[in-house]
């Protein structure tokens, strides 16, 4: 299963003109997709005009982002929502 890692809080900021002559602003958060072979894939994650940063740490994607095009080819949502993975519970020693 591929696995979201989030390595920093960072988030980048991208200002412009809309098309009705006002300011927007994008927001994004880098992360990075890792399919299990060993390589890592870097993607911008975005976070809306007010969304919340993520914390460092390994995430999922939400089910409700993925759906099915117009052909039936698979796609995600334009904002993808992260769901936090449970660090494993440490063993007790005895």
């Amino acid at each position: 299963m591929p696995r979201i890692h989030v390595k920093d809080t960072k988030v980048h900021e991208r200002t412009f003109t809309g098309k009705d002559g006002k300011p927007q602003i994008i927001r994004e958060q880098r992360a990075a997709v890792d399919t299990g072979d060993g390589y890592e894939l870097p993607f911008r994650v975005g976070l809306g005009p007010v969304g919340a940063v993520h914390p460092v740490g390994t995430y999922d994607i939400a089910p409700e982002c993925f759906s099915l095009g117009k052909y039936g080819d698979l796609e995600l949502s334009r904002y993808v929502k992260l769901v936090p993975i449970a660090a494993p519970a440490p063993a007790l020693s005895k």
